[in-house]
């Protein structure tokens, strides 16, 4: 993998944990006195569009480093803070989100039609 690669590698994996971010803070959205998880389905079509840009970039395994930050900002919004409230409840919002999320990228992964890297055939 070229120098450029990995530094656009790391480029995308820092915008996963901000899709992450952004995800668990627009959550908790309400119109009205209804809950619109909207960013659940947003943030997974992030995670896939991260995931084919990382393709591009790379065939090994790395190309998940966009879903790892993705996961690690998820675990951020988990913990507590210093208040003992946290951002994330244990409920079907959250499921939402993680489904989204998750399930978006991996079955983007899985269906084979992702780019190869460049520079391959």
């Amino acid at each position: 993998m070229r120098p450029v690669d990995r530094v656009l590698l790391g480029v995308l994996t820092l915008d996963g944990f901000i899709v992450g971010l952004l995800s668990v803070a627009f959550l908790n959205v309400y119109v009205g006195s209804v809950p619109v998880p909207a960013t659940a389905l947003i943030g997974g079509l992030a995670n896939g569009v991260l995931l084919w840009l990382a393709a591009g970039h790379t065939g090994t395994p790395a190309r998940m480093l966009p879903l790892g930050g993705w996961v690690i900002a998820m675990g951020f919004g988990l913990f507590a803070g210093p208040g003992g409230d946290a951002l994330l409840y244990t409920d079907w919002r959250t499921l939402l989100l993680v489904v989204f999320g998750a399930g978006i990228p991996v079955v983007v992964s899985w269906s084979g039609r992702l780019p190869q890297p460049r520079g391959t055939s």
